[in-house]
C-alpha cells in the first residue's frame, strides 16, 4: 500500500509539473519567437532557459522580480535589484517591471557580451550546440546545465519554434526620405554585428546616387558606416565616398518585420582625377523604413 501511495504521489507531482511547463510554453513561446527574430537566439534555447531558471515561472526570483533567467546584477546593471541566496548568500539579481523586460534583457545580455559572441556563429536550428556553448561560456555553474536544457527541448519539442516561418529575417527592402536626397530605395542585409546596403537615391532635380554601404555595430543599435558609389551631379558622373552614423530601431511591436534607420553623414564627391579642387562636400540626413 505504501509503495502504491508513493507511486501515485510521484506521478501526480510529475503530471502537475508538466502542466506548469506546458502553460509556461503557451504563455511565452510567442515572446521567445519575437526575441529570436530580433536577436537571432533560438526560441528553444530562450524557452528552455526560462523554464529551467524560473521553475516554470514559479521561482522566488520570477514571482518577486520577474527575473526568468537568473541574471545577476553585475557591475553594469543600473536598474532595480533584489537580493537572493544562490551560489552565495544574499547575491544581487536584476529586477524587472514585467516578464517582457526580462526576456529582452536576456537577449541583450547574450548579444552584447563578448564571451557569448561565438554562439551567434551557430545556426538557429542547432540548439544542442547553443546549449553546450552556454555552459562553456559560463552562463551557469551546474555541470549538467547543457544536458538539462537539451532534455527540456526534446521533451517538449521546443525546437519546432526554431523552424517557425517567423524566424529571424536578414534581408530587407527599404524606402528612405531625407536631404539632399528626397527619396531612395534599397536592399539591406542585416546580422548581429553589421548591415550592408545597396541604395539608389535621388533629389529629383540635379543629384542622383547609386551607393554601397558597409555598417558596423558600435553599441546596441548604433552603427558607423563607410559608403562608396557613383554620383550624378548636373549630368556629370562623379565618384562618391563618405562616412555616416546610424541608429537602427526595431518596430516589430507596431508592424511585424519592420525596422527604422535614422542616419546622418558626410559624403565627398570627386571626378576621376581626385583633384581637391573638384571635391564636393555633401552633408546628408535620412530616415529609412525597412520591410
Amino acid at each position: 500500500m505504501k509503495v502504491f501511495f508513493n507511486l501515485f504521489f510521484f506521478f501526480s507531482l510529475t503530471s502537475f509539473s508538466q502542466t506548469l511547463t506546458n502553460d509556461y510554453i503557451k504563455n511565452y513561446k510567442d515572446l521567445a519567437i519575437e526575441e529570436m527574430k530580433l536577436y537571432n537566439i533560438p526560441a528553444s534555447i530562450t524557452l528552455s532557459q526560462g523554464i529551467l531558471e524560473s521553475s516554470n515561472g514559479e521561482s522566488i526570483l520570477a514571482t518577486k522580480a520577474n527575473n526568468h533567467f537568473g541574471i545577476k546584477c553585475h557591475t553594469s546593471w543600473e536598474g532595480d535589484r533584489v537580493f537572493h541566496d544562490d551560489d552565495e548568500k544574499g547575491e544581487c539579481f536584476r529586477k524587472y517591471s514585467n516578464v517582457e523586460d526580462s526576456y529582452r534583457d536576456h537577449s541583450l545580455f547574450l548579444a552584447n557580451s563578448s564571451r557569448y559572441s561565438f554562439l551567434f556563429d551557430i545556426p538557429l536550428t542547432n540548439y544542442k550546440s547553443w546549449a553546450k556553448g552556454l555552459k562553456k561560456a559560463g552562463y551557469a555553474t551546474n555541470p549538467k546545465y547543457s544536458k538539462l536544457l537539451i532534455n527540456i527541448i526534446k521533451r517538449y519539442n521546443l525546437d519546432q519554434y526554431d523552424n517557425s516561418n517567423e524566424s529571424f529575417r536578414r534581408f530587407y527592402f527599404s524606402n528612405s526620405y531625407g536631404l539632399p536626397y528626397l527619396y531612395g530605395v534599397g536592399i539591406n542585409y542585416i546580422n548581429k554585428k553589421k548591415y550592408l546596403s545597396l541604395d539608389l537615391n535621388s533629389s529629383y532635380v540635379y543629384l542622383n546616387k547609386l551607393s554601397f554601404c558597409y555598417n558596423y555595430k558600435l553599441y546596441d543599435k548604433i552603427y558607423i558606416g563607410l559608403n562608396t558609389g557613383l554620383l550624378y551631379f548636373n549630368t556629370k558622373q562623379k565618384i562618391d565616398f563618405g562616412i555616416k552614423l546610424s541608429h537602427l530601431d526595431d518596430l516589430s511591436e507596431k508592424k511585424r518585420n519592420k525596422k527604422r534607420l535614422i542616419s546622418c553623414g558626410l559624403n565627398i564627391a570627386s571626378d576621376d582625377t581626385f583633384d581637391s579642387n573638384s571635391f564636393i562636400y555633401i552633408p546628408t540626413v535620412s530616415i529609412s523604413y525597412l520591410f
